[in-house]
């Protein structure tokens, strides 16, 4: 009988116990987004938070001193003594206005994003 490599056997027991998200979901195959797996915690510097049409505009730093901004829910917004902070973000698929819709609250029109739903200050 051949050996059968250890990351095989990881993998198909992940699969086999029925490993999902935080959410119930299965992950997508086609998700692109450039969030960590779940494996890996987000930790980042929270640099400011903007209330926006369409959700909170966080502004974050990576550990390598990279920034980029990030759509959170709107609560965090609220949350003002994250700014500064390093924390681990909680990520979740929301629905959210669309783009296309320009501010529009009166727009129908929709977009999937993964929305960070919380963060947990880290020390």
């Amino acid at each position: 009988m051949t050996p059968v490599p250890l990351a095989l056997l990881l993998t198909l027991g992940l699969v086999l116990s029925g490993c999902q998200t935080s959410t119930g979901d299965a992950p997508s195959a086609t998700d692109n987004s450039a969030t960590p797996p779940a494996s890996e915690p987000e930790v980042v510097m929270v640099r400011s938070l903007t209330p926006g049409d369409r959700a909170c505009y966080m502004e974050i730093e990576d550990a390598q001193g990279q920034t980029s901004s990030t759509e959170a829910s709107f609560e965090l917004c609220e949350q003002t003594d994250l700014i500064g902070q390093r924390v681990q973000l909680m990520r979740e698929s929301a629905s959210v206005l669309a783009a296309s819709c320009q501010g529009d609250q009166d727009c129908t029109d929709r977009d999937t994003v993964n929305l960070v739903v919380a963060a947990e200050v880290v020390q």
